[in-house]
């Protein structure tokens, strides 16, 4: 009787042993499992820098000041635009001179179109005039619809 009192208590050990395992493999799985944080790229005054949705959602969200221009035709604009962007057509010369000249340089500064093509152009042209962080987000096309939504007027 008493070899299996011992036995008994030894499966109950083994068992134990096993539980604390798996509890321990079910807390490293869930730690690993939660979401990544996204890590915005530094900019520089020298380059555009590019950010995906899942960057530039974060850096919009960032308790840092942030300006966003949507550079496409303003009917365009009005289909459909991130939250708090402001319109500014980068293929109309006057208007973008006039509206980008009061912004401030350094602040970092988001741009987007449809399809990038604009975007790309419209960095370009912010770094020629003295801004200091611009990230192009490409075109709304590109985006991953879980990180960034575009809200539509009216």
């Amino acid at each position: 009787m008493v070899p299996q009192r011992s036995s008994k208590r030894h499966s109950l050990r083994v068992d134990l042993g096993a539980a604390a395992v798996a509890l321990v493999a079910a807390a490293l799985l869930l730690g690993c499992s939660s979401k990544e944080e996204v890590v915005i790229p530094p900019a520089s005054a020298e380059q555009v820098t590019l950010v995906d949705s899942a960057q530039g959602k974060a850096l919009i969200d960032s308790p840092e000041k942030v300006v966003v221009i949507d550079v496409r035709p303003r009917g365009e604009y009005m289909s459909g635009h991130l939250v708090g962007a402001q319109s500014i057509d980068a293929a109309d010369p006057a208007d973008w001179e006039f509206r980008t000249v009061e912004l401030d340089k350094d602040i970092p500064t988001v741009v987007y179109c449809s399809t990038a093509a604009c975007s790309e152009n419209a960095a370009a042209m912010l770094l020629r005039a003295g801004f200091t962080k611009v990230y192009d987000l490409g075109g709304i096309a590109d985006w991953g619809s879980e990180d960034l939504s575009v809200e539509k007027p009216g």
